[in-house]
């Protein structure tokens, strides 16, 4: 056997979620909600890293032992085992924590994990979803990284719209982190794809894909002013439409809960204007708090949005 993981319950097999295991876990470590952690397997191959966060009032209560198997069973697992649980629970990706640890001074310092290593080329996303480099302050500038582990021959290219391709990297690479910028100015709207091949000191080959948009839709959102005295006064704002689209404005919390829609409606290029009396759908003062206005643009080139922060007083 050259590999071996111990842990337990099982709690799927064969598809169903197993109740009682009968292996050798009492019931105040099965029964109670906690922090869960658990590896299962699909039926394709794929496998599957769970943890459940607990022990945190407002948050997460955690999972009870079979909670964890019905969850591993609905994420398609036909087998799974649960592994260590309460403030050992911990899931990380390339050095930054997922979850929240229960523990009151986080990630606990534990003596054995479950590590999946990659040897190939990774690149993190875009640092914009959709760049938008109309020199309003806003999306301008596209940032792009990728990572080695191993001594590589890298090439690092971005592919237009029309196929066309512009070189960012290539040559012998030591392992490290390497990142660009890249301004998209006079460049085709539409779906980009970032992609990085890299061959190792070993002659593995592996590939790293990104994608992203580049759609100048959506330019100068502006809102006056940025603190609204409500039921003295009009929120007003503006937004340049570069392409006709499909246009929508709201006012939201800054959660995102809507709570007036201001426009819906197909647009075609030039200046939108929009105000907004403080009021909501039912026409009732909305409360006090910091709040923004969110535009979004559809049309043949995706989808576009802006924020717009700004606060409402009594």
């Amino acid at each position: 056997m050259q590999d071996a993981l111990g842990g337990g319950p099982a709690i799927v097999r064969d598809g169903k979620p197993v109740f009682r295991a009968n292996e050798g876990f009492s019931s105040a470590q099965l029964a109670p909600r906690n922090p869960r952690t658990a590896v299962g397997q699909r039926a394709d191959g794929r496998i599957l890293l769970v943890a459940v966060d607990g022990r945190q009032a407002g948050y997460s209560v955690g999972m009870t032992n079979f909670e964890l198997a019905l969850a591993m069973m609905r994420l398609g697992a036909v087998t799974a085992s649960a592994l260590d649980a309460g403030g050992s629970t911990t899931l990380a990706f390339d050095g930054q924590i997922l979850n929240r640890p229960s523990d009151p001074g986080g990630e606990r310092a534990v003596a054995e994990a479950l590590v999946v290593g990659y040897t190939g080329v990774y690149a993190p996303a875009p640092g914009v979803e959709v760049l938008s480099p109309n020199g309003d302050g806003v999306s301008d500038l596209q940032t792009l990284a990728y990572k080695l582990v191993r001594p590589s021959t890298v090439q690092a290219t971005l592919v237009a719209p029309d196929k066309s391709v512009r070189q960012i990297d290539s040559g012998q690479r030591a392992p490290g982190i390497y990142r660009f910028t890249w301004p998209g100015a006079d460049e085709p709207e539409g779906q980009w794809r970032f992609s990085v091949t890299a061959t190792d000191d070993k002659a593995q080959e592996s590939t790293a894909d990104r994608l992203f948009s580049v759609n100048e839709t959506l330019g100068n959102l502006s809102v006056r002013p940025t603190s609204l005295r409500l039921g003295k006064g009009r929120l007003t704002g503006s937004v340049t439409v570069a392409h006709p689209a499909q246009l929508s404005v709201t006012v939201e919390t800054a959660t995102g809960v809507v709570l007036r829609v201001l426009a819906r409606k197909a647009v075609r290029t030039g200046t939108f204007a929009f105000s907004w009396d403080g009021r909501n759908g039912a026409r009732r003062l909305v409360a006090r708090g910091r709040m923004q206005v969110h535009v979004v643009a559809t049309n043949t080139l995706g989808r576009a949005e802006l924020y717009a922060p700004f606060s409402a007083r009594r």
